[in-house]
């Protein structure tokens, strides 16, 4: 189910409501794959952040897309290359769900390929590689990836082979096939993503974690992404994998070099970044909405995330 809530400033978008928006838009297994080639069909509204509840794969045929993620300040002293992403012709952009996203520009010839899969369906046809996406998207923050052939062979592929199906009866294999076109697309992106990695000097944390320890980590932050109030204790998120909180707090430090509490805050802190872009509540307000035990406590908390008072940012963040 979608909701547009502009108290809270989300967008978690289904398939359905974002297909209905284009005559393009395709849904298959349970509206939990989607396919768009209009980027105007996804809820990207200038100069306001949005989250959609899928993983997403963008491929940028012609034009030029910059959007913004994370909640820092749209200023270049602010954004880091990692938090700025720009794609062009020839070139893919690959999100998370959930994650906080800002469009900046998208220019007026633009024309693109857009795979939408949930983390349910992304984690079943990746298997233990969905440990890779994980990494590249939350530790390495790789978000964008050249394209090629192969990602226009695999836009083509979905174009016209789900174009042309008209109920999923048609074929008795239907969902094999559609798993079998998403496990190939998938891995060959894990494919370019290992290759991307592997040009950088730093080891990643993670080398020296048991393929147990990856699954949890995965897990925690699949769960850390659908929870709609962040701000509990790691004794919470533990109990929810059946874990102790020292065991979480260990596997969370070898998997990604953060605690399970850093990943929290982080976390909330792009809920409370959301509301102050999209909405007009007070910082009472937003403190109640966040569970906050006051408003003090709210401003002390975001100040010394974010270096400045919840009304410094949404004030910044208005002006630019």
């Amino acid at each position: 189910m979608a909701t547009n809530d502009t108290k809270q400033g989300v967008y978690y978008a289904d398939g359905k409501t974002l297909a209905k928006n284009g005559s393009q838009g395709l849904i298959h297994l349970g509206n939990e794959v989607v396919f768009l080639n209009n980027l105007r069909q996804l809820p990207l509204v200038a100069n306001q952040a949005v989250r959609i509840g899928y993983n997403a794969v963008v491929n940028c045929i012609r034009g030029r897309i910059e959007l913004e993620i994370g909640g820092t300040l749209p200023t270049e002293e602010s954004i880091s290359p990692k938090q700025k992403v720009k794609a062009s012709s020839g070139q893919v952009i690959l999100l998370p769900a959930n994650k906080l996203l800002q469009p900046m520009m998208v220019s007026t010839d633009v024309e693109v390929g857009i795979l939408l899969v949930s983390d349910k369906v992304l984690r079943e046809v990746l298997g233990p590689q969905f440990t890779l996406w994980n990494r590249a998207m939350f530790l390495d923050e790789i978000y964008v990836i050249d394209g090629g052939l192969w990602i226009n062979g695999a836009d083509n592929y979905a174009r016209t082979f789900f174009q042309s199906i008209d109920s999923e009866e048609q074929f008795r294999l239907y969902r094999e096939l559609v798993l079998s076109f998403l496990r190939t697309m998938f891995l060959m992106i894990c494919e370019m993503l290992m290759k991307k990695d592997s040009k950088t000097d730093a080891a990643p944390p993670q080398e020296a974690s048991t393929i147990g320890e990856k699954s949890i980590f995965d897990r925690f932050m699949l769960l850390l992404g659908k929870e709609p109030s962040k701000r509990k204790q790691v004794s919470y998120y533990a109990s929810q994998l059946n874990v102790t909180p020292k065991y979480l707090s260990k596997v969370c430090k070898q998997v990604s070099g953060k605690s399970p509490t850093r990943w929290i805050t982080e976390s909330v802190m792009d809920d409370i970044y959301l509301m102050l872009r999209n909405t007009d509540l007070s910082v009472k307000e937003l403190s109640y909405k966040m569970g906050f035990p006051n408003s003090s406590f709210f401003g002390q908390y975001f100040k010394e995330e974010a270096g400045m008072t919840p009304l410094e940012y949404r004030n910044k963040v208005r002006q630019t």
